[in-house]
């Protein structure tokens, strides 16, 4: 009964081994051979029973291995030990030449006096298990490098990146994001968008966006302005994308903003010199016009009346504007400026806007790109034909217009001198457009000095023989002369101050008020004005336009009083950051500072719904027989201030005197 029973149960155990895939081991302290089972035999890929010594046995591990299944053994038949033994290693297959992946366990077994007699256990293939443990951990290696590449590239971007939650939290933000924050990971992630300094306004905005996102599955873009923590005010582009998971829901929002701050101050300075560059070319008395590259097409023409405009693209303008005779001469003088890619210049014949004949001198400056390649020319044309009718009278009586034609000659000679300087000119924007003030001042001057001139000798050589509405017919001419010539003078002030580059260094608006109230100590005296100036500030600034601001304001001040009065001007200063600027007063330049510097006085004062018009050109509220001036002066005052980047106002009430804020940045 005893025997039928053990052996029920050792077929119990070899029936258990069997289905867990274990196998029995035992090494033979004494003869130092491994005894073993089938199951064990075929871990090491023995294909029939062998009986192995340990150290064959050895062999059959992989030689990374077998060092260290070796000492594991060593250690547990060692007393000192606790006698276990668990080592996985790979077994390289006696006869089948199959590497496999197998656990051995077992432990000894040692005597009261600590001497060992047996030591064994089981063992098992876990090739499957290593296998699968492997790739786990390759697909774990491949996501962490993909994880570093993705970061590296989320950090050196300078385009901020980062994925809100469906509640508006901040889940990743890379480092120009925190940067952009001042803040850190730590302090950002997990937080919203007012717990990390966005105002509600803007959080508020956000969260609309990201609902409609979340509605939509689409994409949204926008731009939206944000103080960066060490940069200021910024201008960002902005677009929220879906972040869809297996279901095609929404789970998340991802977001990318740039920084288009210096795209905008390039567009904006870009629109300012074009408006600038079109004021000019409207004063200017030169017909303006553009060509393409290669001459076939003329993009647009402003012809001053001189020449039939171009609103629309033509190439037809050869045969419109050029007569036959003069069309040869005009393209082979074109081909060479486009072969030299230098300046064309020609006087020829044009067919004038009334169909008739006349002459042109003409100017085109080729603009380049980066490469040196022609984009286009820029040209200018002058209306000559006086000029050349009356060389052709002078050649027809020489000797009778001797005088005439000499002071002819020097003015031609002049002319072409100014618009070869201004042809020059052209590469450089702001130049071009003051020697274009500066030839029209030149031009007008002239022929008001000859009236002024002959009107003062009529009423010299013949005082005696005119009569009193005769007198007062010269007296007008000479007055009209005087004032046209103040206000060319200012004009031509206007212009250079909103044209020529200035070149700005620290100047001290204390020294630049005193040295104006030096300048009009005459007035000051002649009016009984009383002026007090609080202490000024030095900034950054031209000297030369500074003085020419103080001076007009002074200068009117002083000027529009209440007959009987005495002027009472009073300077004052204070600093205000840009918060505290009045509504709509917007600085060219943005600044933390301002220097706010007030001027007012006990005037005439001017109603307020005319504050904008004053500080236009030749705007006047009063009549000129009343109060001199030209109406340019606090046009220049405006400038002034708008190249120095900041900001004028004015107000006041009739009779009330007028207060004059400039606003310049710190």
């Amino acid at each position: 009964m005893d025997s039928s029973r053990k052996l029920t149960q050792r077929l119990d155990i070899d029936f258990a081994l069997q289905a867990a895939g274990l196998g029995v081991w035992e090494l033979d302290l004494v003869t130092n051979q491994v005894l073993w089972d089938d199951r064990c035999q075929e871990l090491f890929g023995l294909a029939r029973h062998n009986s192995l010594s340990y150290e064959q046995a050895i062999q059959y591990i992989h030689a990374d291995d077998a060092n260290r299944v070796n000492s594991a053994a060593q250690w547990a038949i060692n007393p000192q030990s606790n006698g276990l033994f668990d080592e996985t290693f790979r077994t390289v297959g006696a006869d089948d030449g199959k590497l496999r992946w197998v656990r051995f366990y077992g432990r000894s077994y040692f005597s009261e006096a600590g001497e060992i007699y047996r030591f064994a256990g089981v063992g098992q293939e876990v090739t499957p298990q290593i296998e699968a443990q492997q790739r786990e951990v390759t697909i774990r290696l491949d996501s962490q490098r993909q994880q570093r590449i993705y970061e590296a590239i989320a950090s050196s971007t300078p385009d901020l990146m980062y994925v809100l939650d469906l509640n508006y939290r901040f889940m990743y933000a890379n480092r120009a994001l925190l940067d952009m924050w001042g803040s850190s990971w730590e302090k950002s992630i997990g937080k919203n968008l007012l717990e990390n300094g966005y105002e509600p306004w803007h959080a508020e905005m956000h969260e609309r966006e990201v609902d409609q996102v979340v509605a939509t599955k689409q994409p949204i873009r926008g731009e939206v302005s944000f103080p960066h923590a060490t940069l200021g005010k910024r201008i960002y582009d902005y677009v929220f994308a879906p972040v869809l998971n297996e279901k095609g829901e929404v789970e998340a929002i991802a977001g990318t903003t740039r920084d288009i701050t210096d795209i905008k101050q390039v567009e904006a300075a870009l629109r300012t010199s074009e408006e600038r560059f079109r004021s000019f070319v409207t004063a200017s008395s030169d017909v303006v016009y553009t060509m393409s590259a290669d001459w076939r097409q003329m993009n647009q023409m402003d012809g001053k009346m001189f020449l039939a405009n171009t609103q629309e693209p033509s190439r037809d303008w050869l045969l419109k504007y050029i007569p036959t005779d003069d069309q040869t001469q005009v393209e082979t003088a074109i081909e060479e400026a486009i072969a030299a890619k230098k300046v064309f210049q020609l006087e020829h014949r044009v067919v004038q806007a009334d169909g008739t004949i006349g002459w042109t001198f003409s100017r085109a400056v080729p603009i380049l790109d980066e490469q040196g390649q022609i984009l286009e020319w820029f040209g200018t044309a002058s209306d000559v034909t006086e000029q050349k009718r009356a060389e052709e009278a002078l050649r027809q009586s020489e000797e009778r217009y001797r005088y005439l034609s000499a002071e002819l000659e020097e003015r031609v000679k002049a002319r072409t001198q100014a618009l070869s300087q201004a042809n020059a000119d052209l590469k450089r924007s702001n130049d071009n457009l003051q020697q274009f003030a500066y030839v029209a001042s030149h031009d007008l001057q002239e022929p008001l000095r000859k009236i002024q001139s002959f009107s003062t000798l009529l009423t010299q050589q013949l005082d005696n023989q005119l009569n009193e509405a005769a007198k007062d017919h010269l007296q007008r001419i000479t007055a009209a002369g005087a004032r046209m010539s103040n206000l060319i003078k200012d004009l031509l002030a206007y212009s250079r101050i909103s044209t020529r580059q200035q070149v700005f260094g620290p100047v001290s608006l204390g020294t630049i008020v005193a040295d104006v109230l030096t300048m009009l100590e005459w007035d000051i005296s002649q009016s009984g004005a009383k002026i007090s100036v609080e202490p000024l500030p030095v900034i950054k600034g031209d000297e030369s336009q500074l003085g020419q601001l103080f001076q007009n304001l002074l200068t009117n001040a002083i000027k529009f009083v209440v007959p009987g009065q005495s002027p009472q001007i009073r300077i004052e200063y204070v600093q205000r950051s840009l918060s505290e600027l009045p509504p709509g007063v917007k600085p060219s330049v943005e600044a933390r500072i301002y220097h706010q510097i007030t001027v007012e006085d006990n005037g005439i004062g001017f109603d307020e719904k005319y504050a904008d018009r004053i500080f236009q050109v030749f705007q006047r509220l009063h009549g000129k027989h009343e109060y001199a001036g030209t109406g340019v002066g606090l046009a220049i005052c405006q400038r002034v201030v708008e190249n120095h980047g900041g900001a004028i106002t004015a107000s006041s009430q009739p009779g009330q005197g007028a207060r004059f804020q400039v606003y310049l940045p710190a």
